[in-house]
């Protein structure tokens, strides 16, 4: 992978403080490092050309490319820079036949909400992706809806049943799951990442790659996420932070002995890599 020139001026580390031990899926996991750029635009241009590099790379290397996607502003911001990137001429592009998209986590609402993070993802970048170079819409593997599944823990099922039909050989740990170049995540002031909340039965979900949330304290109440051993199969994990308000929960999931019934994000990891991108504002706390 070919990391963006805008990369250098981005402060990273592999600070010691960040190896709070996570609750690993049973293989080594990749111990967070934090880049930490001065503002939210350069955080969300150079994670955007990675994540093209990435395509590229795993398209390439693999015949087929999997990335799974986050909702939320920065994550968004992230997909309508890739559609300018796309957009411009002499940029490498992966063969979007080859390419797969999947989502972390998604809110049961009807299809066209404006608020489930597949409609928003389509609106920065997949309908364009579909609509003028080729991305097949089978391609788009959105979470089921309201209008789908009666509640969430049907939902997760029928999501379940959608990975395990793209599953690579040997996937980890035993479970179904397609062979993820890279996973994007958001982290919530409350230290939560995908549909996984604190305190909630959700995070001890270690046989499925998709579980059910009937009372987000977050609304909409009811989602469907990632489990923690689906995030941890991915190849690289990539976590996505601007704004102060999310400086004391980057901080909490970047110290040691932090405990991820109360700090999610600290369970955040991938098998090769993983990366904290935050702007300025949310590494405002870090040791």
């Amino acid at each position: 992978m070919t990391d963006s020139p805008q990369a250098t001026s981005a402060e990273s580390t592999s600070s010691a403080s960040a190896s709070a031990e996570p609750a690993s899926s049973g293989s080594a996991l990749a111990a967070p490092r934090t880049e930490v750029f001065a503002e939210k635009d350069q955080l969300v241009s150079v994670v955007a050309e990675r994540l093209l590099a990435v395509l590229v790379d795993a398209a390439r290397e693999h015949g087929e490319a999997h990335a799974v996607l986050t909702g939320g502003s920065a994550g968004i911001a992230v997909l309508a820079q890739v559609a300018e990137l796309v957009a411009r001429p002499g940029t490498e592009t992966p063969p979007w036949r080859q390419v797969h998209f999947w989502w972390g986590d998604e809110r049961l609402l009807p299809s066209d909400d404006p608020e489930r993070n597949a409609q928003q993802a389509h609106d920065a970048l997949l309908d364009a992706l579909i609509a003028e170079h080729g991305l097949p819409e089978e391609n788009v593997h959105r979470m089921p809806t309201s209008e789908d599944a009666a509640d969430p823990e049907i939902g997760a099922e029928m999501y379940a049943t959608e990975l395990q039909g793209h599953a690579a050989d040997g996937s980890q740990g035993g479970l179904a799951l397609p062979r993820f170049d890279v996973l994007l995540l958001g982290v919530g002031p409350d230290g939560h990442v995908a549909s996984l909340f604190p305190g909630k039965a959700a995070l001890e979900v270690t046989e499925t790659t998709t579980t059910g949330e009937d009372s987000s304290p977050k609304p909409p109440p009811q989602r469907i996420s990632l489990t923690f051993p689906a995030i941890h199969s991915a190849q690289r994990v990539w976590m996505v932070v601007s704004g102060a308000d999310k400086a004391e929960a980057a901080a909490q999931a970047l110290t040691l002995d932090t405990v991820v019934a109360e700090i999610p994000a600290v369970n955040a990891r991938g098998t090769r890599e993983t990366i904290w991108h935050l702007d300025r504002a949310a590494a405002s706390q870090l040791s």
